[in-house]
C-alpha cells in the first residue's frame, strides 16, 4: 500500500515537473515576446489572448518573463544545489570512512558552526559584503547548504562500515578508496537523492524570498522573486501581475516535494516501514 502510494505520488510529481519544465526551457524557441521589451501603451494590461498572464508596469509580457525567469531559477538553483551535494557527499563519506580521525572531528565541528547560521541571515551577510546579485546568493548556497548532505552521507557510511562485506573487503586488502567508491557511497545515493529533491524545493523558495527582498537577481532580468517584488505595488489594483511567478513557484515546489515523497517511499531504506 505504501509503495503503491509512493508510486502514484512520484508519477504525479514527475508529470507536473515535466509540464512546467518543457515550456520553461523551450521559451527561447517559442514565439514569445522579448522578456525585456517594454511597451508603454500596454502597461498593466489584463490577461488576454495576446498576453495570457497580462503585462507588468512597463508593458512587458508576464508569461514570457515568467518562463524565462523559471529557466534562470531552475538552472541556477540546480547548479548550486548540485555543487553543494557533491561537496557534502565527498566530505561526509571521507568523515564516515575515517571515523574518529582528526578530519572527522574537525569536519563535524565546522558543520556545527555552519548549522548555527540561518541561511537567510548568512545570504544577507554575503550580499552586504560582496554586493547584491544572484551569483552571490548561489555562492552562499554552496558555502552553507552542503552540511545536511555531509551529515546524512556520514551517518550512512558509518552504518555501512559495520557490514560483513566491508569487513571482508578490508581483510582482502582492498584499498580504502575502492571500498568507499564501490561499497559505501552507493548506499548513500538513494537517501541523498531524496533529501536533494526536498532541498531543491526549499532552495527555490529561499532564493525567491531573497530576490523579493532585492538581494538576488537584479532588474530588468526576469526572476520569480524579483517579479513578485516588482508587482507588489500594483497588487490591489491589478493582482494578475503576481499570478505567473507565484503560481509557478507553488507548482514547482509542490512537484519537487511530491517527487521527494515518492522517492522516499520507494528507495530510501530508512523509510520503508514508515506509516
Amino acid at each position: 500500500m505504501n509503495s503503491r502510494r509512493g508510486s502514484h505520488t512520484l508519477v504525479f510529481g514527475m508529470v507536473m515537473l515535466v509540464l512546467l519544465a518543457v515550456p520553461i526551457f523551450a521559451a527561447p524557441w517559442l514565439s514569445l515576446d522579448d522578456p525585456l521589451a517594454m511597451n508603454a501603451g500596454a502597461r498593466l494590461a489584463r490577461p488576454s489572448l495576446e498576453h495570457p498572464l497580462g503585462t507588468d508596469r512597463f508593458g512587458r509580457d508576464l508569461l514570457t518573463r515568467t518562463l524565462h525567469g523559471g529557466r534562470t531559477t531552475l538552472l541556477s538553483c540546480g547548479l548550486a544545489l548540485g555543487s553543494a551535494l557533491a561537496v557534502g557527499m565527498l566530505l561526509g563519506a571521507l568523515a564516515g570512512m575515517f571515523h574518529g580521525s582528526w578530519f572527522d572531528i574537525v569536519l563535524m565541528r565546522i558543520i556545527d558552526v555552519l548549522l548555527a547560521f540561518p541561511f537567510m541571515v548568512f545570504a544577507m551577510v554575503i550580499a552586504a559584503l560582496f554586493g547584491t546579485s544572484l551569483f552571490h546568493l548561489l555562492l552562499a548556497v554552496v558555502i552553507l547548504w552542503w552540511v545536511n548532505f555531509a551529515r546524512l552521507t556520514r551517518s550512512i557510511v558509518l552504518n555501512t562500515r559495520k557490514s560483513t562485506s566491508v569487513d571482508a573487503a578490508f581483510v582482502l586488502g582492498i584499498s580504502p578508496l575502492r571500498i568507499l567508491l564501490k561499497e559505501l557511497l552507493p548506499q548513500a545515493f538513494g537517501p541523498v537523492l531524496v533529501l536533494a529533491t526536498f532541498e531543491l524545493g526549499h532552495l527555490i523558495l529561499a532564493i525567491a524570498a531573497l530576490s523579493f527582498l532585492g538581494l538576488g537577481s537584479q532588474p530588468p532580468s526576469p526572476e520569480w522573486g524579483s517579479m513578485l517584488a516588482d508587482g507588489r505595488a500594483h497588487f490591489m489594483t491589478t493582482p494578475h501581475v503576481l499570478l505567473g511567478p507565484a503560481l509557478f513557484i507553488v507548482l514547482t515546489v509542490l512537484a519537487f516535494n511530491c517527487i521527494g515523497e515518492g522517492l522516499r517511499d520507494r528507495i530510501d531504506p530508512y523509510e520503508k516501514h514508515r506509516i
